[in-house]
């Protein structure tokens, strides 16, 4: 399973770095040489230098073997330097292109995954394990170039070491391997449990932290007093967090300091006692210099192999975070892509459509079966929960289908591509959002079209208010990137809505609650004109308020999970115990009194 995780995270990282640049590649196997190269002179060179010393005291040798010494470290430090400079930038232009792939993938992954907790967990994750617990795709590059720099390293002092004949020495700094390899293990995954647990826990301290310090609740945190009541539960939250760093950081204490005390038994004292027993029991001798050289090989054997050991280790801990990210930028769509074109939406018709939330039990709807043409003005009605807003989100095949099917145009919707079909489709749901950009953005996207722009602000009502402003469109909406940004009203934001949907120019227009925000004189104003403001485009229109389903060609009444009631606004007051009648002559009685 390790091992298939780490050639899962090969297979998918290094064909992107080849693909962004290949020079990273050929840089990082460099790097890794000319590093083991440097760590291979450090164990060799003091040898002349010493048996120089000791014998003939030749200057001009001793010269010229500390120039060569000086001359290849420098060279090789230095093309190191300007090569990891080099990789770095490069390395970051490729981590912008990851991050811009995930966020590409987050906007195209099916809807559901969005609503739900789990998945918003996986997007932690996967966002956590790329940068803050295992560096991302910095990790891969110099994760290989260690491997590649400890790999060579290795080859040349275990041949000094053998040469040398002192066998023992390979059996004990073995031993301090296996032990050095079996604590980082333990802290490794130790380290990843944790990791895993603190997601939740992080995730809900930034919400928390998001919820005091964001301007849009500092309303509501001031007239009701909920600063405490988030305080207490980030406290609350913060003592289980910090209950489990602590425990995490006894338990590596212990273990770092056992493999610190490994290390030093034999790496240090065992080695330099069997070298010493070497020496002393030897008929010819061994030389200082000698004694030097295997006892620096001895430290740099163990430090490399140590390196590898915790190189492939720690990769194999990044691959374990990293895994969350590919998981998800290799999620496939539960939906297949259909390869019919659609250019037109004539007619739309629900076939015995039931349908309930993932990991939940009761329907939303059940048995849903009607049909709407072209140009038809259809109202939404009924109680919270009836699934109005249901039906509209799996119209945009947000969610997969239960039982039965829908059609458009008399086919199956999963059958047409995906993006020409969601291109004739605009919606102002209830809970619609802007972006904290300016007017023009906002409503026109990346478009420069000023004459489209403002007949869509002016049909949407809010046209007066924008070329009231300094800026006119390219005010920014709040303060977020722009100091001169202004906070506008619900209502305001709610026509911005209105115009961003109009702008689309789509064929099927859905306006869930689309006045909720707006003041009585506002909203009498769209109802007024609605015609005007969508044209003659088939639409659905959702609201509590029943008095603006009267201009409606049908309107839909949903109960119980099902359609209970259909008929005009005439039709269905004519039946005094049906659902519509009764709700919209309370409402009538409320106004009247």
């Amino acid at each position: 399973m390790k091992i298939k995780r780490i050639i899962r995270n090969i297979r998918f990282f290094i064909p992107i770095l080849f693909r962004e640049n290949p020079f990273i590649v050929i840089s990082m196997i460099l790097i890794g040489v000319f590093q083991a190269i440097n760590s291979l002179l450090w164990v060799v060179f003091p040898k002349f230098i010493i048996d120089e010393l000791m014998g003939l005291k030749r200057l001009e040798y001793l010269g010229l073997i500390l120039v060569s010494y000086a001359v290849i470290y420098f060279l090789t430090h230095q093309i190191t330097m300007v090569l990891s400079q080099i990789n770095h930038k490069r390395a970051m232009f490729v981590d912008f292109k990851i991050d811009k792939m995930f966020m590409d993938k987050i906007v195209r992954v099916d809807y559901f995954n969005i609503e739900d907790p789990e998945f918003a967990d996986q997007m932690k994750r996967a966002k956590q394990g790329m940068s803050q617990y295992s560096n991302g795709i910095y990790s891969v590059i110099y994760t290989l170039q260690n491997i590649i720099y400890a790999v060579i390293t290795i080859a040349g002092v275990l041949g000094i070491i053998i040469f040398s004949g002192q066998y023992l020495l390979i059996l004990v700094t073995l031993v301090t391997i296996i032990i050095n390899a079996i604590i980082t293990g333990k802290l490794q995954n130790s380290e990843k449990k944790f990791n895993d647990t603190w997601v939740r826990h992080s995730r809900k301290l930034w919400y928390y932290t998001g919820a005091i310090t964001g301007f849009r609740l500092q309303k509501d945190l001031r007239l009701y007093q909920a600063k405490e009541m988030i305080n207490d539960a980030s406290n609350r939250e913060i003592k289980v967090a910090y209950a489990e760093y602590n425990k995490q950081a006894k338990y590596k204490q212990f273990w770092n300091a056992l493999d610190t005390l490994a290390s030093f038994a034999f790496t240090k004292f065992l080695a330099i006692v069997i070298l010493a027993y070497a020496v002393y029991n030897s008929e010819a001798g061994m030389s200082i210099a000698l004694f030097t050289m295997y006892l620096t090989s001895i430290e740099t054997f163990y430090s490399s192999t140590g390196e590898l050991i915790y190189s492939l280790k720690s990769y194999q801990q990044d691959c374990a975070y990293q895994e969350e990210f590919i998981n998800i930028m290799e999620k496939e769509s539960v939906f297949q892509d259909g390869n019919l074109p659609i250019d037109k939406i004539e007619s739309i018709e629900f076939k015995n459509v039931s349908f309930k939330y993932p990991r939940t039990d009761n329907y939303v709807l059940k048995d849903i079966s009607f049909k709407i043409n072209n140009k038809e003005k259809i109202s939404l009605v009924g109680l919270n929960g009836s699934g109005k807003t249901t039906l509209i989100k799996l119209l945009c095949r947000f969610y997969k289908l239960e039982e039965g099917e829908i059609l458009v145009n008399g086919n199956n919707i999963d059958l047409y591509k995906y993006d020409d079909y969601m291109k004739l489709i605009g919606i102002v749901f209830q809970d619609f959002k802007v972006i904290s950009f300016s007017i023009k953005s906002n409503v026109a996207n990346n478009e420069d079209n000023q004459e489209k722009l403002y007949d869509c602000l002016e049909r949407a009502q809010v046209l007066d208010k924008v070329l009231s402003l300094p800026n006119k469109e390219n005010t920014y909406i709040n303060k977020w990137f722009d100091k001169n940004g202004i906070e506008f009203s619900g209502g305001e934001m709610q026509k911005f809505a209105i115009a961003r949907c109009l702008y689309k120019d789509s064929d099927l227009v859905v306006l869930d609650e689309p006045t909720s925000n707006l003041d009585p004189m506002a909203e009498a104003e769209i109802y007024y004109h609605f015609n005007d403001i969508i044209g003659h485009k088939l639409s659905f229109f959702i609201s509590h308020r029943l008095s603006s389903c009267i201009f409606s060609d049908k309107i839909m009444v949903l109960d119980g999970c099902k359609i209970a009631e259909v008929g005009t606004h005439k039709e269905l007051m004519k039946n005094k115990n049906g659902l519509y009648s009764q709700m919209f002559n309370t409402q009538a009685e409320y106004y009247k009194s």
